[in-house]
């Protein structure tokens, strides 16, 4: 069914959230990849399950792009595109990621020196910055398809997109996840397989055509965090990543919940654009609490979680909220 109401405010809503829960698995995951053998059994099991409920957030993001890039009602001609979009994206992530890489290399080298500067540049180009600015590299590549998928998407029948989204589920999510779980590989390949470009469509798809019960979805998305939890904290059978059925099942309810909410515009939309400079320096305080202050969030227990969350996410708001003030950067970056 399509729907009627046109309204994109939840979108909003649901760029916070992700934002929310995107700083939440890093401060997770930096836990279980550096301080996993000082982890008991207990709270291994508390923070894998985190971290497979927050990877839900990357696709959150994808799918919100999606859904505002990829509608052929909305005008955007490839100069918009490459203009605004994308040079936003490429100078902060050759801005940041320099930055990141060179505090890298301040930090292995023991000291600055001018010439880092380069080579910051360079290892940036080369995808050797903060783990975290993948997703930079991606959403550009993202970006310059849209103009070919909002061709297609304009051009094709809801059934057509349909049978995409089915191929793309099958060859970039259930395949991968058959193959992993059983260890016997198809050599069948697609030629727009790839989890990323499913999230990004799909989004749009959600938003044009599927109107559900909020309860519904909400009840689905609540089933789907049960089992996560009960099989990352007990059963230990899935590896949950942004490929996992599971993964695509939670951000669908989550986003359909969202956009059945009846959300209008809200302090929100106001500030929607703090997100993106929250995602690109949230980092700088995990490493910050890490480094120089050398705690953990193992350290406090178990409410060294919320403490950490909470004290990234006000820090990278305020950081967020200045940058806006800057006007270089708010024009052409952040």
């Amino acid at each position: 069914m399509k729907k009627e109401n046109t309204s994109t405010a939840f979108l909003d809503v649901l760029r916070w959230s992700a934002t929310a829960m995107v700083v939440l698995l890093h401060v997770v995951s930096g836990v279980t990849a550096i301080l996993s053998a000082e982890m008991t059994p207990d709270q291994r099991a508390v923070y894998y399950t985190l971290k497979a409920l927050m990877t839900a957030g990357v696709p959150l993001f994808l799918m919100i792009s999606g859904a505002l890039l990829l509608d052929p009602e909305k005008e955007i001609t490839v100069k918009r595109l490459f203009t605004h979009y994308l040079r936003r994206i490429l100078l902060a992530l050759l801005l940041f990621g320099t930055i990141y890489a060179v505090i890298e290399l301040a930090v292995t080298e023991g000291g600055f020196s001018p010439d880092m500067l380069l080579q910051g540049f360079l290892n940036t180009l080369n995808g050797r910055s903060w783990a975290h600015m993948w997703y930079l590299y991606e959403l550009a590549g993202l970006y310059l398809a849209a103009p070919l998928l909002r061709i297609l998407i304009k051009n094709a029948s809801r059934e057509v997109l349909e049978y995409g989204l089915i191929l793309g589920f099958i060859f970039s999510s259930l395949i991968p996840f058959g193959e992993l779980l059983t260890g016997f590989n198809l050599n069948f390949t697609y030629p727009f397989s790839g989890i990323y470009l499913f999230y990004f469509v799909f989004g749009y798809y959600l938003l044009k055509y599927i109107k559900i019960t909020p309860r519904f979805s909400a009840a689905a998305a609540i089933v789907t965090a049960g089992f996560l939890i009960i099989d990352m904290g007990f059963l230990k059978i899935f590896r949950v990543s942004y490929d996992s059925p599971f993964i695509v099942l939670l951000s669908a309810c989550l986003f359909l919940t969202a956009s059945g909410s009846g959300v209008r515009v809200s302090w929100m939309s106001a500030h929607r654009n703090l997100c993106f400079g929250i995602y690109l320096v949230h980092p700088v305080f995990l490493n910050f609490f890490y480094k120089f202050l050398d705690t953990t969030p193992l350290d406090p227990g178990y409410a060294g979680i919320p403490l950490f969350w909470a004290g990234t996410f006000f820090c990278s708001c305020l950081v967020s909220w200045i940058m806006q003030k800057i006007p270089p950067l708010k024009k052409y970056v952040v």
